[in-house]
């Protein structure tokens, strides 16, 4: 059984001492979340299998691209219904398949070893046999570049390179995006769990390090400061990892 709908406590940006670790934060409205297969392990152990697009879902606070309710028709189990992420081009009633060499259309699923080189590929596992994590935003997608041996390189939306294995699986194109309504008014940044902001010159000199001064006095030193007392810009903050960013 597949569970459609679950809740979700949403975190403020407190610890659990109360603490508040993340500011301009709050609760905001009750909504419900939507689980959403990102696992190919789940339904890709023969290739007979094949996902039809049932639905779609607009209304989403915790994910800036479309949903697709979709049902997985498999000859060895029974018919599932299950949210994706809805592919670019695709409509109700369109298929999901692994694809063959020839035919290729949006969303179709296959390892990365089985795609060209120029291809656009989203959805992507960090690892084989492990929920995907890379390209899972709106009209996000990488490019995969070079194979070499059992690995493939991909160019990230960053133009940062990867190294993964052959073996990981992907979907070929893009997903599609979330048109939201226009924040018109204060009271729907609130609704969605926004606080307000207040500038650091605003504050006193015991809240943040530009704060004090009559009137509007200027920060009194060289660099701009974080409300922590950290210096921001001209910092490197990205540690580089032992990775193929060649």
């Amino acid at each position: 059984m597949i569970i459609l709908k679950i809740n979700y406590n949403k975190k403020i940006g407190k610890n659990n001492t109360g603490h508040i670790v993340l500011r301009h934060r709050k609760k905001g409205k009750k909504s419900l979340y939507i689980p959403i297969d990102l696992n190919y392990f789940n339904h890709l152990n023969n290739n007979n299998f094949c996902i039809r697009l049932l639905g779609e879902k607009s209304n989403n606070m915790y994910r800036n691209n479309k949903l697709s309710l979709c049902v997985i028709t498999n000859n060895k189990t029974i018919k599932e219904f299950r949210y994706i992420l809805k592919p670019n081009k695709k409509s109700y009633g369109d298929f999901i398949k692994i694809f063959d060499k020839t035919n290729k259309s949006f969303g179709d699923i296959n390892c990365l070893n089985n795609f060209d080189i120029n291809d656009k590929i989203y959805n992507i596992e960090f690892k084989p046999l492990i929920v995907s994590k890379i390209c899972t935003a709106a009209e996000c997608s990488s490019i995969l570049l070079n194979k070499i041996k059992n690995y493939i390189k991909i160019k990230l939306p960053s133009n940062k390179r990867k190294k993964l294995h052959n073996k990981c699986y992907a979907m070929y194109g893009n997903s599609e995006k979330l048109i939201n309504e226009p924040i018109n008014k204060a009271g729907t940044k609130i609704l969605l769990g926004h606080r307000p902001k207040v500038r650091g010159s605003a504050m006193n000199a015991c809240d943040h390090p530009h704060g004090g001064g009559e009137g509007k006095a200027p920060i009194g030193k060289k660099s701009i400061y974080s409300f922590k007392g950290k210096k921001v810009k001209g910092i490197k903050t990205v540690k580089v990892k032992n990775d193929c960013y060649k």
